[in-house]
């Protein structure tokens, strides 16, 4: 909630109230039910449910893997409803990705239970999300859209949060806690979902979200940096699939193109 006023603030001292009005086709209760939808889709749908699958038991791992199997079923979505047309490259270059990531992270008990299946929700959501962002044109940009749907997203969280008797205390916070509160702000909100729908108006969906498949294979570097944890020979095989994949993808994406 906090990202997407800041987003909006900044936007209306800047530019003026009119600029932060979402808008879709010039109508501005189309844009209004873009960015609710989006919201819905993304950040209450796709990172809800994936603090659910971890507080039902699912590893942080496990659901990394879960997760970022995003962009396969895009890849079938879009091939269906945003005509980027799916082929044996792509396919082989999807596959081979969620190869690495499995390599990577490797699998564990917590793969069996209703953890998966919250894991797997906030996967499609991220998928169907892809698919509307795609398909319903926004006039105003990445970072107004970004904005919305943070804010948006965010407020039907609390709801959410509310009914199942969670609280957060700010007094209770360490100095390292402010900092981490920040980082989660700006960086991890505004920076990460801001480029990653930047990214989508620069690419196609299913070039854009295999990308997606470096965000558990990172964690895992920063996991073994930051946490201590073991640095395996499933680590550096998973990563190079996990490269040639993206190489793979993009290559083949730009001869369709030429």
């Amino acid at each position: 909630m906090m990202a997407g006023l800041l987003m909006l603030l900044w936007t209306l001292l800047t530019k003026g109230g009119k600029a932060i009005l979402p808008t879709s086709e010039e109508k501005i209760g189309r844009g209004f039910l873009l960015v609710s939808v989006i919201g819905l889709l993304q950040t209450t749908g796709t990172m809800g449910l994936l603090n659910l699958a971890m507080a039902a038991g699912l590893s942080s791992s496990m659901s990394s893997i879960i997760l970022f199997t995003n962009p396969l079923w895009l890849a079938f979505l879009a091939h269906f409803l945003l005509h980027d047309r799916l082929n044996r490259w792509k396919v082989f270059s999807l596959i081979l990705g969620i190869v690495g990531v499995i390599t990577c992270l490797g699998l564990d008990k917590s793969a069996f239970g209703i953890g998966v299946l919250f894991a797997l929700f906030g996967s499609l959501c991220w998928s169907v999300n892809t698919v509307v962002t795609k398909r319903v044109p926004f006039d105003k940009g990445a970072w107004l859209f970004t904005g919305w749907q943070l804010l948006i997203g965010g407020v039907l969280m609390l709801i959410l949060s509310f009914s199942m008797h969670e609280g957060y205390h700010f007094t209770a916070l360490s100095s390292w806690g402010w900092l981490w509160f920040v980082w989660l702000i700006l960086p991890a909100s505004v920076g990460s979902f801001g480029l990653w729908f930047s990214s989508l108006d620069q690419r196609g969906a299913t070039t854009a979200s295999s990308f997606l498949f470096l965000v558990p294979l990172f964690s895992t570097i920063f996991s073994i940096i930051g946490l201590h944890e073991k640095f395996t020979f499933g680590l550096i095989i998973g990563g190079i699939l996990v490269v040639l994949a993206l190489i793979l993808v993009n290559r083949k994406e730009d001869k369709l193109k030429s």
